[in-house]
């Protein structure tokens, strides 16, 4: 078989595209994938209370400050009303795409909720009781 030019620059094309291919599918398959650490949830977070139909908890930090987010299988209008009867010093701060923010008086207590697929996830920051300035002043604008 003759290859004309054209042809076999296009054969060499070719060839030099499906060994790209390959070497990124090989690369894909053998590369690790980085999945978040899934815990059991812990019965509170620092001061927050963690539902007891919490799942799939994340805990982000172990020192403050610190962050956990998990799922719960309930409305977020419902979770968001567990933890205004729980911690009676949070308060609404605000609602922005669906997502609600809850503060608590010192400002160190933040919980956000927001709709996901069946049910809810909660967000929860926990800063140092003497939080800068700066962070305390994301709550009050």
């Amino acid at each position: 078989m003759k290859f004309t030019p054209r042809k076999l620059i296009l054969v060499t094309s070719l060839m030099v595209m499906a060994s790209s291919f390959m070497a990124t599918d090989s690369l894909a398959t053998t590369a690790p994938v980085s999945q978040p650490q899934i815990s059991t949830c812990p019965d509170d977070f620092f001061t927050v209370k963690i539902h007891e139909d919490a799942k799939q908890c994340q805990p982000f930090d172990t020192e403050l400050p610190a962050s956990l987010i998990y799922f719960i299988g309930q409305t977020p209008d419902a979770i968001v009303a567990y933890y205004l009867a729980l911690m009676p010093d949070l308060s609404l701060k605000g609602e922005h795409n669906k997502r609600v923010l809850l503060v608590n008086t010192a400002q160190n207590v933040r919980v956000v909720v927001s709709p996901d697929g069946e049910g809810a996830q909660v967000d929860i920051l926990v800063l140092p009781t003497k939080a800068s300035d700066s962070l305390a002043d994301i709550t009050s604008e």
